[in-house]
């Protein structure tokens, strides 16, 4: 079967569209900060979250982390100081949630 190469360029670009639409989303407490102002990912809702979405936390995985009216672009990183999984974020990037 022939298949227009446009054609297959617009289904790349719709499949991207949908993966940007579908970021994943993570509940973290935006005032459970460690000293290096990594957001703690051992409360509650971030546990709910997680499991509901069923969410795996790895190292290097990118994501977005909201509280409420807030949330930030960071990376998940594994804490070896307390053994708990952290993101690792920007505070300067911290938003308004749309």
């Amino acid at each position: 079967m022939y298949t227009p190469v446009d054609s297959l360029k617009s289904q790349v670009d719709n499949n991207q569209q949908k993966l940007l639409n579908n970021k994943l989303r993570l509940f973290a407490d935006f005032n459970n900060a460690d000293e290096e102002g990594h957001l703690r990912l051992n409360c509650i809702g971030t546990i709910d979250d997680s499991v509901n979405q069923n969410i795996e936390l790895q190292d290097g995985k990118v994501m977005t982390f909201y509280s409420e009216n807030l949330e930030v672009d960071g990376i998940i990183k594994h804490s070896q100081e307390e053994n708990i999984w952290v993101a690792v974020i920007n505070s300067d990037n911290i938003r308004q949630a749309k």
